[in-house]
Parts: C-alpha cells; sequence; structure tokens
C-alpha cells in the first residue's frame, strides 16, 4: 500500500526521489509548510488553546500505543468511552508507533502539519498539468495559506488531517485511470472516518462524469453509501455496548437517512430554506457567523471557479454535512471543519481555468489566464489568511509564555501523575496520559483534583451567575481544599474525609 501511495503523488508512477529531483522546490515547500503548521499548533497547545478533540485523541492513540483499547474518558460519561464506537478512526492506529518515540500529545500535532503539508505535493502535480509549472506553485501557496487548512492547525488535531492527501491522492489516480491505486487509496479513505462513505459516493459518481468508466464508479458509489449504512447501524453499537449511532444531527431535514431523502423529496424546498439559515453565536472570544457567510468565505478567495469544475461536485456533501446540521460549530469557519473541503476547492479552481482557457476568446492569451487567474487566487487567499489564527505568529508575544500559561503550568505541576482529574477545556489536552481525566461539563463525580480557571467552570454550569460569585462559589466547593490559586486558575484537592463520597 506505501508503495501505491508514493507512485500515486507523482501522477505518472514515478518514485518519491524522482519527484524530488525534477521539484526540489516543491518539497523544500512542503518542509516549510510542514515546520510551519508545526511550530503553530504547538505552541498554541502551549498557550493552552487546543481542543477538546485533541485530548480525546490522544488519550486514545495512547492507549492504542499500549495495546489496550481506544478508550478515552472524556467520553465516558455519555456512554461512548471508545472512539470506535463514537466515530469510525481506525486509521489512527497508524500514528500509535509515534508514542513509542514520544509519548507525548505533540506527536499528534506533528505528525497533522506532516500530513497536511504532504497534501500540497499532489494538489501541485494537479495544478501543473493544467496551468504550468508557476501556475502550479501559485496553487499550492494558495492551498498551504487556504484558512480552512489555519483554522484546523488552530485546532488541535482531528483524524481529518488524512483526508486532504488522500483525496489528492485520489483525484490524481482518476485522472491517471490507476483503479488499482484508486480502490486502495479509497479504503484507506473509509478508514478516515464513516461519514467519508458519503464523499466516496460523490467520488464514484465524478468517476462516471469525467471517465465514463460506469462500473467502477458504480461500485465505489454503492460501496461508499453501503459502508456507512453498515457502519452506523451494525458495526458502530457493538463497540458501545449497543448504543445507536449519536452523531446524526439532521432532525430539521429528517430523523434519520431514508427520512430525510424522503422529506427533501416531497418538500423541495425544506433542503435549500435549512442549507442558509442559520446564524450562531459562540460566545466570547469568538465573533458570530452565518451559514451564508461561511459559504461565501468558502469559495470568495477562489472566484467560485471551483464550481465550474466537475471536481466541484465533491464540495457538495462536505458542505451539506455541515450546512444541515444541528450543530451550529459546524456552520462556522472555526475549527477543523473547513479543511476536507481545501483539495477540492483548489484542484477544481486549477481545473476550471485551464477550461477557461480553451475558450476560444481567450486562447491568445492563455498564459495571462493560467497564471493570472492562479496568481489572483494566491493573493486572495493570503489576504484572507490574515484574519485566521496562522497570523498569530507574526506577533513577537506569541513566541513567550503569558502570565496566564505560567500560571497553569505551575497549576498542573501539583497534580501527581496517577490522581483523577476534573478541568476545563483548555487544560484537557495537557492531563491526558492517566486513567481518569475528565471535562468540566460533564462529569458529575468527585475526582481527586479539580484544575480550571473558575470563571469558565461557572460559564458552563450557571452561565447567569456574575464573575465574582462563580469564583467564590467555586473555591468553596464543599468536600476540596484550595492547594493553588494564581491568576483565576485554580487547583482544589479532595479532602480525605469525603474521599468515599462519589456524588456530586
Amino acid at each position: 500500500m506505501r508503495l501505491r501511495l508514493l507512485k500515486a503523488v507523482s501522477g505518472e508512477g514515478r518514485s518519491l526521489r524522482a519527484l524530488a529531483r525534477r521539484e526540489p522546490a516543491l518539497l523544500l515547500a512542503c518542509a516549510a509548510a510542514a515546520v510551519v503548521y508545526g511550530v503553530f499548533s504547538f505552541l498554541n497547545h502551549l498557550h493552552y488553546n487546543s481542543g477538546t478533540d485533541l485530548a480525546i485523541f490522544d488519550q486514545a492513540i495512547w492507549n492504542y500505543s499500549r495495546f489496550e483499547k481506544p478508550t478515552s474518558t472524556f467520553l465516558s460519561p455519555f456512554g461512548y468511552d471508545n472512539i470506535l464506537g463514537d466515530h469510525f478512526t481506525p486509521i489512527l492506529i497508524a500514528l500509535a508507533p509515534l508514542y513509542w518515540i514520544w509519548e507525548n500529545v505533540g506527536v499528534l500535532l506533528i505528525a497533522q502539519a506532516v500530513l497536511i503539508a504532504a497534501s500540497i505535493v499532489p494538489v501541485y502535480v494537479f495544478c501543473r498539468r493544467r496551468l504550468g509549472r508557476t501556475g502550479g506553485y501559485l496553487m499550492a501557496f494558495a492551498y498551504a495559506s487556504f484558512w480552512g487548512v489555519a483554522s484546523a492547525v488552530a485546532f488541535g488535531f482531528h483524524e481529518i488531517a488524512f483526508a486532504p492527501l488522500l483525496l489528492g491522492l485520489i483525484l490524481l489516480a482518476v485522472e491517471d485511470r490507476r483503479w488499482r491505486t484508486f480502490a486502495v487509496l479509497i479504503l484507506a479513505l473509509l478508514l478516515v472516518k464513516e461519514n467519508m462513505g458519503v464523499v466516496v459516493a460523490f467520488i464514484g459518481l465524478y468517476v462516471g462524469i469525467t471517465q465514463r468508466e460506469w462500473r467502477t464508479a458504480a461500485v465505489t458509489a454503492a460501496a461508499g453509501i453501503a459502508w456507512f449504512v453498515i457502519y452506523t447501524d451494525v458495526v458502530q453499537p457493538l463497540f458501545v455496548d449497543g448504543r445507536a449511532y449519536r452523531h446524526w444531527m439532521y432532525g430539521a431535514v429528517g430523523r434519520d437517512l431514508t427520512s430525510a431523502l424522503a422529506n427533501i423529496v416531497t418538500d423541495p424546498t425544506r433542503l435549500p430554506r435549512v442549507f442558509f439559515s442559520g446564524t450562531f453565536d459562540p460566545g466570547p472570544g469568538w465573533a458570530s457567523s452565518t451559514k451564508a457567510g461561511t459559504i461565501g468565505l468558502t469559495f470568495a478567495p477562489f472566484f467560485g471557479l471551483a464550481l465550474l469544475s466537475p471536481i466541484g461536485l465533491l464540495a457538495l456533501p462536505l458542505l451539506l454535512e455541515r450546512m444541515l446540521a444541528g450543530n451550529p460549530w459546524l456552520w462556522t469557519p472555526y475549527l477543523h471543519y473547513s479543511l476536507t473541503i481545501a483539495p477540492v476547492l483548489v484542484m477544481g479552481s486549477a481545473d476550471a481555468l485551464a477550461r477557461l482557457a480553451r475558450w476560444r476568446p481567450l486562447q491568445s492569451r492563455r498564459r495571462a489566464v493560467l497564471v493570472g487567474g492562479a496568481a489572483a487566487i494566491a493573493v486572495a487567499n493570503l489576504a484572507v489568511a490574515t484574519r485566521f489564527p496562522l497570523a498569530d505568529m507574526a506577533d513577537p508575544d506569541f513566541y513567550r509564555p503569558s502570565a496566564g500559561d505560567r500560571a497553569r503550568q505551575a497549576a498542573l505541576s501539583r497534580i501527581p501523575s496517577d490522581a483523577s482529574v476534573l478541568t476545563g477545556s483548555g487544560m484537557m489536552a495537557h492531563l491526558t496520559h492517566r486513567a481518569e481525566v475528565f471535562e468540566m461539563r460533564a462529569y458529575k463525580k468527585r475526582p481527586e483534583y479539580i484544575v480550571t480557571d473558575p470563571a469558565e467552570y461557572f460559564w458552563t454550569r450557571w452561565p447567569k451567575a456574575g464573575y465574582f460569585d462563580r469564583q467564590r462559589l467555586f473555591l468553596d466547593k464543599g468536600g476540596y481544599e484550595t492547594v493553588f490559586y494564581e491568576r483565576n486558575v485554580v487547583v482544589l484537592r479532595r479532602q480525605t474525609t469525603f474521599a468515599a463520597d462519589k456524588s456530586e
């Protein structure tokens, strides 16, 4: 499988070594991107800005590395502590050996940086074929600086980091009609997450439209849909004691996939109404957003060109999954949700530019259309990127710990490595390599230690309480004594007289 993946990168079946000789600047650019993504995400983690998912994945993959079940105590209050019962992500097993080298959450941040940077290669190869070498590099730069990539890197880590590389390689394999390689890559994509089954179905449709390989197209589409249904209905409950799949978030269109499809047919206006209507205010530190705004921001840096290419078809399932969801975080330009669509946007835009350049009125200015269009896309993406997290790397303070960071570090040093802990989101990923660590909002029992910002704790439990009331209530929490309190970071230790009390 590894050899097939390397062949897919070149597009002509050449080795990575041959590509390095032919395009050394490309590999240097990928290495630079990996360094930028890795440094940013690691420093962002040290500033205690990591997302909840980083903690979940780190704990689960750490368990994989010890040949144990991929459980996470952050999911246990919901009854889905085995991550394979929460989402189907067996591809994460490939990262477990990294913990044998360095048993630290940082390995996931580095791995994600490398995976995203590596996806630049198939994107460049695809774009070079249509736009030439200069246009290919400009589009590769647009891809590397796309705001969706920056948001994903800032989020911490997510299994979807594998998807851009695989999607890029799949599109190359389709173009070169290398169907065995295509099959291996499709299988790998299905191992990333169960929702990739729907994407695979649309890839099958794309194969039929562009290559007229209708048998391959039908098998691919059927395999994608069948796997999604089989996993959610049969496989997933096996990992969580028969509990149902909990990530159907599309009640606005139907209670399940069958009813949703029926409702869309009987009420054709329902889908566009739900797709475009929605406003979300995430709260302090986040700007409000609308579905229409996020959709516009997705296509605007590429001037909507991806919609003029058959590749744009692959954007449809990725956007439907988000804009029809009941979870408003999926509507926003934040977190990791815009990473998977990145290669689709760039490769689709390159394909559309090449098609436009073949239009007779533009043939005499073909190179200007190709290179000029790619340059405009690169500039537009860079301009938008200044509004997103990677821009923090231009701030000297980003490279120094703040007083709050030092307080959190000091607080965590007070907690024994084998103690059970209840904590807030910012510190979760710093406490994962232990048997019991729980998220503040979900857990009801009394751990040995509580460490958090009191304001965060009481904002989640008692949002109407005033700030000073939150601190007082938290510090006076029965059965705990304060062992650390600095700059609104508190560590509480359970008193021995309450050790037997397991209820809140």
